[in-house]
């Protein structure tokens, strides 16, 4: 079964991480954003392979004035409802993703973007940091890397 996250997806050959969002908001929603603020980012490490790494960019958007969608609703990208912050964060809610409860809070609250750095032994987290981001890198263009055989 799977669990409750925020909508997001990939990001296409000569998009910014802006414009991804964007889209994918739209193609998961059918909600069009006018503006996303960038919150920082969210990396992934294995504690066995720590110099490798994924990750994700965190954006907070507010619902454009007039869009109203009654959820839940069964889309392609799967069961989209929305849930209150409480409910998101609640220390007993075993149906969000691990690492939500603990870069939520920030990422509402702090002013200045972040990245969250998650560490992980057997799908358990057994470290999390943070530190401050001096670049906004969420504008910039991906370009997609080519792996030679």
């Amino acid at each position: 079964m799977g669990m409750w996250n925020g909508v997001g997806g990939k990001i296409e050959a000569n998009e910014t991480p802006y414009e991804g969002i964007i889209r994918e908001t739209f193609e998961e929603t059918g909600i069009e954003l006018p503006s996303v603020t960038y919150k920082g980012n969210v990396i992934f490490k294995d504690k066995d392979e720590s110099w490798h790494s994924e990750g994700m960019y965190v954006f907070l958007a507010d619902l454009p004035d007039g869009v109203h969608m009654n959820t839940p609703l069964s889309t392609a990208e799967g069961l989209l409802e929305w849930k209150e912050i409480d409910w998101i964060l609640d220390g007993d809610n075993r149906g969000v993703v691990s690492n939500l409860q603990r870069y939520l809070p920030v990422v509402l609250t702090e002013e200045n973007q972040l990245e969250h750095i998650f560490t992980y032994d057997n799908r358990n987290i057994i470290n999390y940091t943070t530190v401050f981001l001096t670049e906004d890198d969420a504008n910039k263009r991906y370009e997609k890397q080519l792996v030679s055989q």
